[in-house]
């Protein structure tokens, strides 16, 4: 039983942050959210209480999924950098989907506005100790913030894709004998 209690309320918080992504927030009202679904108005609340909960849920979501996200990061053996600006592994992932929900929401929750905005800290932190240059790693947060943006709204290859981890090498800094 509390399986079918995990599930329903998984589906209910997967239901809101797809309506906050699809309608930009606007269209995600406990009536649509119970709607999409599948469950009554009164099932959604039994699950979450009210609109904050739900709100509370989402962002604790993001929050799990980004922290699985930065040691994921930490471990990768090609580095962080490299980690990070794979675009092809994070269009649509579950932290993808989550973020996007969870920027939604930054526009009048202040917790939801601080998660998002420690997020690119700790972003900026990893890769910063990867690359061990805050310019190279701001660099790097632009650059994959490029490759996310073409890879989300071309959805095609661009006629000149990059080679990241060549890229990456040339940026790196070099040590001198």
């Amino acid at each position: 039983m509390a399986q079918h209690r995990d599930s329903a309320r998984e589906s209910i918080l997967t239901a809101f942050q797809e309506l906050l992504i699809d309608t930009s927030g606007s269209g995600a009202s406990l009536d649509a959210v119970a709607r999409a679904a599948g469950v009554t108005k009164g099932g959604l609340l039994y699950h979450f209480g009210s609109r904050d909960g739900l709100e509370t849920a989402l962002i604790d979501r993001l929050e799990r999924l980004a922290d699985a996200e930065y040691e994921r990061m930490r471990a990768a053996p090609a580095g962080a950098a490299a980690s990070y600006v794979a675009m092809a592994e994070y269009v649509n992932s579950p932290l993808d989907r989550a973020t996007l929900a969870g920027g939604s929401l930054a526009r009048r929750n202040p917790r939801a506005h601080a998660v998002i905005v420690d997020m690119r800290r700790r972003y900026f932190d990893i890769l910063n100790e990867d690359l061990r240059d805050p310019d190279l790693a701001r660099a790097t947060m632009l650059l994959a913030d490029g490759l996310y943006y073409d890879a989300t709204t071309i959805g095609e290859p661009f006629e000149h894709e990059l080679d990241i981890p060549a890229f990456l090498a040339r940026l790196t800094p070099r040590t001198v004998s």
